[in-house]
């Protein structure tokens, strides 16, 4: 589901990375439907059309969870990526898992590090929540988010493979 994959480390001087509040939602909700067309353009499986995971009280939910988090990109008052994420533990784990739902950067402002500081932020806020790995999902084609998350150390685990009858 990524879409943030960056080749530079260096951010636009203004951007901050900063966890998302209550007023962020809108913002927040227009950049995961653009995630959404772009996951449809790349999977013909996925719908263009919003799933629950751009409904706005989902995206909420996670923003004031517990054991989920929500980061965003700000630049001069504009959100122009985030990214979501949780804590579970699968039954099947030995340990406490974190998982990068999303991970989005506008069109505009790809390849600048804005993705990598994103992740970079999901990280310190699972290690401070005590995971033992993190996981993400990454289109196979997605050559810049596959770099970047190799770049932090990910390596692939699994590969998913789809027979589409019609």
């Amino acid at each position: 589901m990524s879409n943030g994959g960056d080749s530079s480390d260096t951010l636009p001087l203004r951007v901050v990375i900063r966890h998302a509040n209550d007023n962020d939602l809108q913002q927040i909700v227009r950049l995961s439907e653009k995630l959404g067309r772009d996951e449809s353009t790349a999977d013909s499986m996925v719908s263009p059309t919003p799933s629950e995971f751009q409904n706005p009280g989902w995206i909420m939910k996670n923003i004031r969870g517990e054991n989920t988090v929500v980061f965003v990109a700000e630049l001069d008052g504009k959100i122009i990526g985030y990214s979501l994420g949780w804590v579970s533990q699968p039954w099947s784990y030995k340990g406490k898992r974190g998982y990068i739902c999303d991970c989005f950067v506008d069109e505009p402002y790809r390849r600048r590090g804005i993705g990598r500081k994103l992740v970079e932020a999901m990280l310190s806020w699972f290690k401070s929540r005590g995971v033992d790995c993190v996981e993400a999902d990454v289109y196979s084609n997605n050559a810049p988010s596959l770099a970047m998350f190799k770049s932090l150390g990910f390596n692939e685990i699994s590969k998913r493979l789809r027979l589409t009858i019609r």
